[in-house]
């Protein structure tokens, strides 16, 4: 049997998609291996992760009760610089205008005596 161009070019083809199909199938296997490998890592990282969002909202609860009193406290702070606020408006119009009229008269009683005891000068003409 004689071996010509034709029959060699049949065999070559059809080694190389022997070879061809079995890298596929080699590929095949590595990427079902990568996806397997990376559903368990999903897997892993959901079970790992749920716990640590369910603390996380738990520690935002607790921080919005936390907020939640401290707007209260700045709720009775504000109230309380409010009344002391009109206390001393009221203080001060209560005490402001007797020290006033008092202001005044001691010193129309100082212009009073000053004038009263100053030397009395003569008009020169």
């Amino acid at each position: 049997m004689r071996v010509d161009s034709g029959d060699f070019m049949r065999i070559a083809i059809g080694v190389f998609f022997l070879l061809f199909g079995a890298g596929l199938i080699y590929m095949f296997l590595r990427l079902a291996g990568f996806f397997s490998a990376a559903s368990v890592l999903v897997q892993n990282v959901d079970r790992q992760i749920v716990p640590v969002l369910n603390r996380l909202q738990t520690t935002m609860d607790e921080i919005n009760a936390e907020l939640s009193t401290v707007g209260e406290m700045t709720q009775s702070a504000n109230t309380a610089v409010g009344a002391v606020e009109q206390t001393t408006v009221a203080v001060t119009h209560a005490i402001a205008g007797p020290v006033k009229k008092a202001a005044g008269f001691a010193a129309g009683v100082s212009r009073a005596v000053s004038t009263l005891f100053q030397p009395k000068h003569k008009e020169v003409v």
